[in-house]
């Protein structure tokens, strides 16, 4: 997939329409998905001005969102939060991730756009770490996203650099593929208990190729709608310069398209959104994000 290619767009042409492709969707979600795991539609019965399309987390699952879609939801918005392929799964150890290649993860998130345009007069896509370097790469590739957030999005690892990235992800593509825990220290505390313990290093390599797309395709175009980068000023995971510096290409490539959130007062912590994790501040982050979709 090259950087000006991306799944064709097929928008739902009305509310029911997106509700049929939901349940196609959902459908797929069969008996080894757990219920945190299963894609999730927060739908008012009717067509609303803005539906948000909202992306989860490596090894995550739609589960992550729930607090927060329900209280976008609360506040009028369509929501949909579609499951991404080999997460959710009741087995925690499962090797569902093994195979998964990056246009199938791309495609699930346009078919999540596709459904929303069938949901509200406007669409807002946002995502976290992967879920965050797939909004804007989606964005890149069709004119109908209205505005893109991409939170801590995840286009290199902390300490490597454009170039280092792309070494890194070559590297993974040639080694074997294995499994690696997250926290080898640590306890586990930080993993929910939806989430997977451990991550395939191949599927590493094809997240870190969709940043690298983003990355390159910035120097020549911007997404047609708003894009705003939410980022942890103490991100422990990923090089915040990254993201900056794409942010600066998008300024260039259209003024004034792109806006630029760093909360300051976190701690050190990836996932700033899932309520389960004991050192995320949701009370701090989930305000700023409301803001954020609500000016669309």
């Amino acid at each position: 997939m090259s950087n000006a290619e991306g799944p064709r767009p097929n928008p739902a042409r009305d509310y029911d329409e997106a509700l049929r492709r939901f349940a196609a969707l959902s459908g797929r979600d069969g008996p080894e998905i757990s219920s945190p795991g299963r894609s999730r539609l927060y739908a008012h019965g009717r067509r609303t001005s803005q539906a948000v399309v909202l992306i989860h987390g490596f090894t995550n699952c739609p589960q992550q969102w729930n607090l927060f879609a329900s209280q976008q939801a609360e506040a009028g918005d369509s929501i949909v939060v579609p499951r991404l392929p080999g997460h959710g799964h009741f087995n925690r150890a499962t090797h569902a991730l093994a195979k998964i290649k990056a246009p199938a993860l791309l495609a699930t998130v346009s078919e999540a756009v596709d459904i929303a345009r069938g949901l509200g007069d406007r669409v807002a896509l946002a995502g976290i770490s992967i879920g965050g370097t797939m909004a804007p790469r989606v964005a890149l590739s069709r004119d109908d996203i209205d505005h893109t957030v991409a939170i801590v999005p995840f286009f290199a690892v902390h300490g490597f650099n454009v170039k280092g990235t792309r070494i890194l992800s070559r590297a993974l593509e040639t080694l074997p593929n294995v499994f690696m825990r997250w926290d080898p220290r640590g306890d586990g505390s930080q993993i929910p208990s939806y989430g997977y313990p451990k991550f395939a290093t191949r599927m590493l390599a094809e997240s870190l190729r969709i940043g690298l797309e983003v990355e390159a395709a910035s120097h020549e175009r911007a997404p047609a709608g708003r894009t705003t980068f939410l980022l942890n000023a103490h991100e422990p995971a990923c090089n915040n310069d990254v993201p900056l510096a794409i942010r600066e290409c998008f300024e260039r490539n259209r003024a004034h398209s792109t806006d630029l959130v760093i909360l300051e007062g976190l701690p050190a912590n990836h996932d700033i959104i899932d309520p389960t994790n004991p050192n995320a501040r949701v009370e701090v982050v989930y305000p700023d994000l409301h803001a954020i979709l609500s000016s669309t």
